[in-house]
């Protein structure tokens, strides 16, 4: 990875954080608007997908990784209804932000490393295994959209059936999926 890609993942992580710590009162947009950043990134990485059974296994493992994050993320927000007016309310603290800071620091470790420390040993093991060299940042785009996509669901899941009400309008497609 360039220092522009490390700064990129960072910067959106930093900004999808800190729109989601503390108590929010998110409407489809906030709450679609990372799923759509993630995806649009992604799409760079996951046109053109490798091919092979390690490769896939790889990428199998980061959208696990990223469900299994994502999982642990719902778990972490608390989401209610405003007996005022009926909106949607989150609220998301330290454990919320450690555990998103957790799998960040996992994802560039892996790929600081990948280059410093144990290039030789990751290098022959995609040899030996077949696995093309885009495989890697495949996965972890997978697990990026996959924890995101489930803390989405998760919240708009949640927020129904307490009663909340999530505004989607100017959004044509999510509220015609939120019906």
């Amino acid at each position: 990875m360039s220092v522009s890609d490390y700064l990129l993942y960072t910067a959106l992580f930093v900004a999808i954080l800190f729109t989601q710590l503390g108590t929010r009162r998110p409407d489809g947009k906030r709450l679609l608007l990372p799923v759509a950043v993630v995806a649009g990134i992604g799409f760079k990485y996951l046109k053109d997908m490798p091919s092979g059974t390690t490769a896939h296994l790889i990428e199998a493992a980061g959208l696990g990784a990223g469900l299994l994050f994502g999982i642990a993320s719902v778990a972490m927000i608390k989401v209610r209804r405003d007996p005022a007016d009926n909106r949607l309310v989150t609220v998301a603290g330290w454990p919320y932000a450690a555990l998103w800071t957790a799998a960040l620091v996992l994802r560039l470790g892996f790929a600081y490393g990948s280059t410093h420390w144990f290039t030789h040993d990751l290098a022959q093991f995609s040899i030996q295994n077949h696995v093309p060299g885009a495989t890697y940042g495949t996965a972890f785009v997978l697990m990026v959209l996959a924890m995101i996509t489930v803390r989405t669901v998760g919240v708009v899941v949640r927020g129904r059936s307490a009663g909340a009400s999530i505004d989607f309008s100017g959004l044509k497609l999510a509220r015609r999926l939120a019906r």
